[in-house]
């Protein structure tokens, strides 16, 4: 316990100094701060080490097994996503209290496909699955870190109670290719796909619209 502490420790502190942030900071700089935050998580397992893009580039040439997995984990976000989607849509009433990234310049668009292109799939999973599930120590203990790192990764995407057990539908996909496959390239690199499709399109229709 003292370890698994004293690993997660800084980077929760950061996480909670970040979701504290977004109730005072005005609306058009939470884009800088969401950068900062995902910057410093990143930053922060790669100085432990805890990411290795050799791994990485070993990982995306080890065969169909990988790809198989990550396929699936992509086909289990897209499910978790329309899910959210119809909640929302079904429930309008309930406040998500999304945390919302403003790009009305060139700059912030560049910070935004940043930001939820590049960075998540570094950050969130060395830090919400690799780090804050523990897979070797119990059914009891996988499941309240697993319900852990979903809630976290929830937190950091909404503040108001609805908005977060979406979010948390996000998570569920991603916490168990990592439970199941124990290998944090998987999510890596279905993130960055799932991330590129989405966020992607959205940084390429801006451009155009505003090249026009």
């Amino acid at each position: 316990m003292k370890t698994y502490i004293s690993k997660n420790g800084l980077p929760l502190m950061w996480e909670l100094l970040f979701v504290g942030s977004c109730f005072w900071v005005p609306g058009r700089y939470v884009i800088y701060t969401n950068f900062i935050f995902y910057l410093g998580i990143t930053v922060y397992f790669l100085l432990k080490k805890d990411i290795s893009f050799r791994q990485w580039g070993e990982s995306l040439r080890s065969g169909g097994a990988f790809w198989k997995a990550v396929g699936l984990t992509i086909a289990g976000f897209a499910v978790a996503f329309g899910a959210a989607m119809t909640l929302e849509m079904l429930f309008p009433e309930f406040p998500t209290g999304t945390i919302g990234l403003r790009r009305d310049t060139w700059g912030t668009l560049l910070l935004f496909a940043v930001s939820t292109i590049l960075l998540p799939p570094l950050a969130e999973e060395s830090f919400y699955r690799g780090s804050l599930i523990v897979t070797d120590s119990g059914k009891a203990v996988l499941t309240g870190t697993a319900l852990l790192s979903m809630f976290l990764y929830a937190l950091e995407h909404a503040v108001a109670l609805f908005g977060i057990l979406t979010a948390m539908l996000l998570a569920i996909p991603m916490s168990v290719a990592y439970i199941k496959t124990k290998n944090l390239y998987v999510v890596m690199t279905a993130h960055f796909i799932a991330n590129l499709l989405g966020n992607g399109a959205d940084v390429i229709i801006t451009a155009i619209n505003w090249l026009k």
